[in-house]
């Protein structure tokens, strides 16, 4: 279903989107490894909570921008 954009809203293309998407893919794994890493390699007791978000956040940009490569 296509929905009509006005004029002035720029929509980018289907390769474009892709692009994009491979991207954000990218960064994502990239955040999980590194933090994951960083959290393997730093065993202390108290952890602060950053290093938590940043694994959240990657997982959910692999999650999202995975989705949407496949449909």
């Amino acid at each position: 279903m296509r929905f009509p954009f006005p004029d002035f809203v720029p929509v980018p293309g289907a390769e474009t989107m892709r692009l994009i998407s491979l991207v954000s893919l990218t960064a994502g794994i990239c955040l999980v490894c590194g933090t994951g890493l960083f959290l393997f390699l730093r065993r202390e007791k108290e952890q602060s909570r950053f290093p938590w978000m940043l694994l959240g956040v990657g997982a959910l940009l692999i999650v999202n921008h995975g989705i949407q490569l496949l449909f």
